[in-house]
């Protein structure tokens, strides 16, 4: 589930999906970042590839609460999808 350090997250009806991974760019290194892409799964079967909605860039802390409010909510661990 964790390639290259990205987390992913999908939705109880397996639409919905949530990638986290840390921004490796960021030039003060005092302060650590992740972006939250978020996207949904197109088609019936997931064979087209998947729409990203959003992107945004949050400090460490509030991605790591962030994700187990997700996981609290339903959304499960999956593997990466684009």
């Amino acid at each position: 589930m964790n390639s290259n350090n990205d987390f992913w997250l999908i939705d109880s009806n397996f639409v919905g999906v949530i990638r986290f991974y840390k921004d490796k760019e960021y030039s003060d290194k005092s302060i650590a970042y992740m972006f939250i892409e978020e996207g949904i799964i197109m088609g019936i079967h997931g064979e087209n590839p998947p729409l990203m909605k959003t992107r945004k860039k949050i400090v460490i802390e509030e991605a790591r609460l962030l994700w187990q409010k997700f996981l609290n909510e339903g959304w499960q661990k999956t593997y990466p999808r684009w």
